[in-house]
């Protein structure tokens, strides 16, 4: 099948990836499955083939000839081309259905019996994310990327993730990458000036900082400096002038300049403060993530020794100290600027004398020697380090507690898990409308067998 050929057929399932597929003979009467972003079951649809996907044929939406019953006008403009988000056609309540089923589909793949029976909605479906970052496109995009591409840009006039004045935010950086010369970034040909604006909210705080990052900060004059303060002061609490020296695509900062306010910002979750650094990881929709907490805190129970690993700044453990005050906690996280805001938010939040965080990757295993009765896993997307997977399983604690945003690891490492543990809970929280992604908590108890062999 060569590029442009045009594909018909029903929508009538989801890939692992959220799009919409359905079968095609092929000439030797074997089948294909064909997956078209943006689609939802039940929809006809006439499509374009553009790639392969790992033995899977992609194609592009052409035409909704009959749309399906969960299928709703979408708000945003930009729907169906930016890679924010896959699922803004879908009813929310369809959008929920589809993310408890995929979670089901893995456990039963995977081997496992036990099943999640719903998925806890977000609060709101909009304006919902308390940062996102809109990166620079060659041709002077300021917004998303598009679905599927590492090298085409959605320049966006409105974002419904985030806060309303983004329209105002973004333009105000056009113009002032204009009038200050300044060239947007070329990912290709690493060339050019600005590459990223990053902003971030404080929800609970009604604070925001705001990030743009340069591929040298000594490009920006001291004109341009106050230019652009100027400019965005209005719409923040804090502005910062990020440079990012290294060729690789990220929004992350080596190095920080303070145009206005703090180089940081702080957030309140169930009544805990935190203070977050720019490049620092904290979760994106704060009303889910007071959930969140809540469900990591009926998972616990009252244990006594709390082992966090993968701590960042010290969201789950602070917390739990300061609901548990017989409880001790031990973090490890490999941002080091986290762990220095963890020390910090310990004492802002008063519990300063019953935590200690350390920096250093997980898997450097410095905390093995730690006698825990219970361990708290909140790893990235990828899982666990084999090492320490291997390392809890050798610890035995009493109980763990695994959260987790990408359930494709979950149950795989489960498999491991199961060996000592059993499954004793299991909630989905959906911190990421109209995306396939969703936040699952798991709680392991060891099981008495593995005691007595202990």
């Amino acid at each position: 099948m060569k590029f442009g050929h045009r594909i018909t057929g029903r929508i009538n399932a989801y890939d692992d990836k959220g799009r919409g597929t359905f079968e095609i003979e092929n000439q030797d009467k074997t089948t294909s499955t064909v997956a078209i972003p943006f689609s939802a079951i039940g929809d006809d649809v006439a499509t374009t083939f553009i790639k392969r996907d790992h033995g899977v044929k992609v194609a592009r939406l052409e035409e909704i000839k009959t749309p399906g019953p969960d299928r709703v006008a979408a708000p945003c403009p930009h729907a169906g081309v930016c890679g924010g988000c896959l699922w803004q056609h879908l009813s929310y309540d369809a959008q929920l259905n589809m993310k408890l089923g995929m979670i089901n589909k893995a456990f039963e793949n995977a081997g496992h019996a036990e099943r999640i029976t719903t998925v806890e909605p977000s609060e709101t479906q909009f304006h919902f994310r308390n940062r996102m970052d809109y990166t620079i496109g060659w041709n002077s995009e300021i917004g998303l990327k598009e679905y599927g591409s590492w090298n085409r840009y959605v320049d966006l006039k409105t974002c419904l993730l985030l806060d309303a004045d983004v329209t105002h935010i973004l333009q105000h950086v056009r113009e002032w990458m204009k009038e200050s010369d300044l060239q947007p970034w070329d990912a290709k040909f690493h060339t050019g000036d600005v590459r990223y604006v990053v902003v971030r909210e404080g929800k609970n705080t009604n604070e925001r900082l705001m990030i743009v990052v340069v591929k040298d900060a000594t490009r920006v004059t001291e004109s341009s400096r106050t230019d652009l303060t100027t400019r965005l002061s209005p719409f923040c609490t804090s502005l910062l002038l990020g440079e990012q020296a290294l060729t690789t695509d990220i929004s992350l900062s080596q190095t920080f300049e303070t145009l206005k306010g703090n180089p940081w910002l702080e957030e309140i979750v169930n009544e805990t403060r935190y203070r977050i650094h720019p490049n620092s990881f904290f979760q994106t929709n704060s009303a889910m993530a007071a959930k969140l907490q809540h469900v990591v805190k009926n998972f616990c129970g009252t244990p006594t020794r709390l082992l966090d690993l993968y701590c960042g700044l010290g969201f789950f453990g602070i917390y739990l100290a300061k609901q548990l005050p017989d409880l001790n906690i031990s973090g490890f996280e490999i941002d080091a600027e986290a762990i220095e805001l963890a020390k910090h938010n310990a004492t802002t939040n008063g519990v300063s004398d019953r935590c200690d965080f350390t920096s250093g990757p997980a898997e450097d295993l410095s905390w093995k020697e730690i006698a825990a009765d219970m361990i708290i896993l909140d790893p990235p997307r990828a899982g666990l380090h084999p090492k320490v997977l291997k390392t809890v399983l050798e610890k035995k604690p009493q109980t763990i507690v695994y959260v987790s945003c990408n359930y494709h690891r979950l149950v795989e490492e489960l498999k491991q898990f199961k060996d000592l543990y059993r499954i004793e809970e299991l909630k989905a929280l959906d911190l990421f409308p109209h995306t396939p992604h969703v936040e699952v908590v798991c709680k392991l108890v060891l099981r008495d067998s593995a005691i007595i062999s202990g």
